[in-house]
């Protein structure tokens, strides 16, 4: 019986999985809807005014009905909230989907089953609601064997036999003649009991001011992104915003007015490029100085680790050189190619080398030599014994080489300088948010576009971050762990 119970849960919590991520796409296609849909000011030639952003109104028509700026920032507003609890909600439950055992299938589980029912139900994923809903009375019926009805029932009793026991145990303690050691006894467990809470309440006082430091800055920086110009530049700050003053529309002004879409899109493209070539390299070299045999194998690996001593930006003359109309001619010539001046030069990294290196050197050498005793090729071993067993230290080097591309200023400024007006097109976003103008005809910064801008470059990191937060950790850890 519990088993099939087990089974039917899991049978429920996979629909429920599809209706989330239903209700995530809804989500994500109704924000883009009406984010195509913002307007910035306009005079009568059809040119933006950036310096009246603050006092624009438009209504916007959809489906019939008028819609006012406010009623547009708020309904976005609202979905990006119910995104930032529905895509973490829903990675979470798979995880413990996958690995949930019916062991683990208690009390617990029906109250957070609950919990999340409720979120469903005001994020209006009334599906989701309803399947969690019948799943929380599974797992009761699971962890109590109680049946719906029978579960209401007993909520009044338990509540009253609950009630009982904690009055008898109280009159119990009034009535009972206690001696003098008993009573010193219980003295010291209290004072023992208050200074554990005492000091677990300073631990995590601290904990939380320590978090506060880090988390404001991000706070602030994604607050000011939404404010109009007066908000953003008014001496008496507000620390607080109403979801219909969020202006979202500061966001479009960048990604489309101020070509931030088109920056974004070469940072993927530089990011993406250079971190397979990164890896490819890494893997083979890697396996190279761990596995194979070779006359100055260590000479040259020491060498290579000798070049880590060297800043890197010692290597931007020479670099320079290669790739100039001296050298490959991808800049500086009529035929320029700055994304192959940007990318192939970092298509390898020593430290990685090094880190995926070190992963290698611990799988044991009896396993590569059993396998070419069986005849398999070096090849082969690498890519179905080596890549899988160190897929956390490559996972790990394939999220630094992405934020190392995304964060990349000096040489993609070297290399789109040399194109003039040409190479503005070929930005990275670090580039842009660096030489932009974010400034009114009357010369005054627009610090909420600037701001929007940095949160542009900001967020994608740190989604990144805290997806993969455990495997970036235990990457580098295996790195440096023997046996």
């Amino acid at each position: 019986m519990n088993k099939q119970l087990f089974k039917k849960s899991n049978k429920i919590e996979k629909y429920t999985f599809i209706s989330d991520i239903a209700a995530i796409i809804a989500y994500i296609t109704l924000f883009i809807i009406f984010f195509n849909m913002l307007q910035y000011p306009v005079d009568d030639n059809g040119d933006i005014i950036l310096e009246q952003l603050e006092f624009f109104y438009p209504v916007y028509e959809f489906l019939g009905n008028n819609i006012t700026f406010a009623q547009m920032n708020l309904m976005l507003s609202i979905i990006v909230i119910f995104m930032l609890v529905s895509i973490p909600m829903w990675i979470i439950n798979y995880k413990k989907l996958r690995s949930r055992t019916i062991y683990e299938i208690d009390a617990y589980v029906a109250g957070s089953k609950f919990t999340q029912a409720i979120i469903n139900l005001l994020s209006f994923n009334v599906v989701s609601f309803a399947l969690r809903i019948y799943n929380t009375f599974i797992i009761i019926e699971f962890v109590k064997g109680y049946k719906p009805k029978e579960f209401f029932k007993s909520i009044i009793p338990a509540i009253k036999a609950k009630y009982k026991k904690i009055t008898a145990k109280k009159e119990k303690e009034d009535l009972s003649d206690l001696d003098e050691d008993t009573l010193t006894l219980r003295k010291n467990i209290r004072r023992q009991t208050a200074a554990k809470v005492l000091r677990l309440f300073l631990t995590y006082l601290f904990l939380v001011f320590m978090a506060l430091i880090i988390v404001v800055p991000f706070y602030w920086m994604i607050l000011t992104s939404l404010k109009d110009f007066r908000g953003a530049t008014t001496t008496s700050p507000e620390f607080f915003i109403g979801l219909s003053r969020m202006n979202w529309v500061n966001f479009k002004v960048v990604l489309e007015e101020l070509n931030f879409g088109l920056y974004i899109k070469n940072t993927v493209i530089v990011a993406v490029f250079s971190t397979l070539g990164t890896i490819v390299t890494t893997i083979l070299s890697a396996y190279a100085f761990a596995r194979i045999e070779f006359k100055g194998r260590e000479l040259l690996f020491t060498i290579l680790i000798m070049t880590m001593m060297i800043p890197g930006e010692l290597y931007i003359i020479t670099n320079f050189i290669t790739v100039s109309k001296n050298g490959l001619g991808w800049v500086g010539t009529q035929n320029n190619n700055y994304f192959l001046a940007m990318i192939i030069p970092f298509v390898t990294n020593i430290s990685f080398i090094f880190f995926l290196r070190q992963n290698f050197k611990q799988i044991p050498e009896a396993l590569y030599k059993a396998a070419r005793v069986d005849g398999c090729s070096d090849f082969k071993y690498l890519t179905r014994v080596m890549v899988p067993i160190a897929s956390p230290t490559i996972f790990t080097i394939t999220i630094l080489n992405v934020f190392s591309s995304w964060n990349a200023y000096i040489w993609p400024r070297i290399i789109t300088g040399v194109g003039g007006q040409e190479g503005k097109n070929f930005w990275l976003i670090s580039n842009a948010l660096r030489d932009t103008a974010f400034v009114r005809e009357d010369s005054k910064v627009m610090y909420n576009l600037q701001i929007a801008a940095s949160t542009l470059v900001t967020v994608p990191l740190l989604i990144v971050f805290f997806l993969f937060r455990k495997y970036i950790m235990n990457g580098i850890g295996r790195s440096g762990t023997k046996g």
